[in-house]
């Protein structure tokens, strides 16, 4: 399981929620290119710097979600989803 950070708009307020994925119902992860206008442009109010990136993430239908954009570009969370795949071996 990873601990990713998503956006999303109520109404006309959005904001940031921690949210735990199973890396194994990930089908895609590519950048979201709207959500990163959006920003630079302060459409998006919610204290981020500009350069943060967002990632468009879809998960494969059985998790109940089509897709989800999260804080971080897709080699951020490519590395994100390497770290977790490391396990310790006990002797």
């Amino acid at each position: 399981m990873i601990e990713l950070v998503s956006i999303v708009k109520a109404g006309e307020t959005w904001y940031l929620n921690k949210i735990i994925v199973n890396p194994k119902y990930i089908t895609t992860v590519c950048e979201s290119r709207k959500h990163n206008t959006m920003l630079k442009e302060g459409k998006i109010h919610i204290g981020l710097n500009e350069h943060v990136t967002f990632s468009l993430i879809t998960l494969n239908n059985k998790s109940g979600f089509d897709e989800i954009v999260v804080v971080g570009s897709p080699e951020q969370l490519l590395e994100k989803m390497k770290k977790n795949d490391k396990q310790l071996l006990k002797g």
